[in-house]
């Protein structure tokens, strides 16, 4: 039996033969190596949980930023709201000084009102009514704080009311 190389017609030299099992060999330990590779499992289990943790490892950075950007945010609207309530404060200190003020001036024009009448009152009036009322001013005299603080009263209350009814 006599091997005939290809195209040639004739048998295969030494040299030709060598050459072609070396070929043979290269291409089957290359093909070893693959298949082992692939049984190679433990190997396989390396390289997916190499490639796992460095998923992982990306999320937990994206993770990061994105806890970092969101924290961010929550502080900017806290700095918001919180300068939108010391501007509401302002704008309420200010209305309640004003409020303040105008009772105090209506307080005022009470009391001037009220004395204008008592004195009319006790010029027309007899002695008797004339001494009730001493003794009452008298009165009023030694407690004008509680006086002063009721008609304060008085008059925001009045000014509440009519603040309100104005609205409806």
């Amino acid at each position: 039996m006599s091997h005939q190389s290809e195209g040639e017609g004739s048998a295969p030299t030494p040299e030709e033969m060598r050459v072609r099992i070396e070929h043979t060999r290269e291409e089957l330990g290359r093909t070893v190596e693959e298949l082992a590779a692939k049984a190679d499992v433990k190997a396989q289990a390396k390289e997916k949980a190499a490639e796992v943790k460095e998923k992982v490892a990306e999320a937990k950075d994206h993770a990061k930023v994105k806890a970092v950007e969101v924290t961010g945010q929550a502080k900017d609207k806290a700095l918001e709201v919180t300068e939108q309530a010391k501007d509401k404060a302002a704008v309420l200190k200010e209305h309640a000084a004003e409020v303040k003020e105008q009772a105090a001036v209506r307080a005022a024009l009470v009391g001037d009102q009220l004395r204008e009448k008592a004195a009319e009152i006790e010029a027309k009036a007899p002695k008797t009514v004339r001494d009730g009322t001493e003794h009452a001013a008298a009165a009023a005299r030694d407690h004008r704080g509680a006086v002063l603080v009721a008609a304060a009263v008085a008059v925001a209350a009045l000014l509440l009311l009519r603040g309100n009814r104005r609205r409806r």
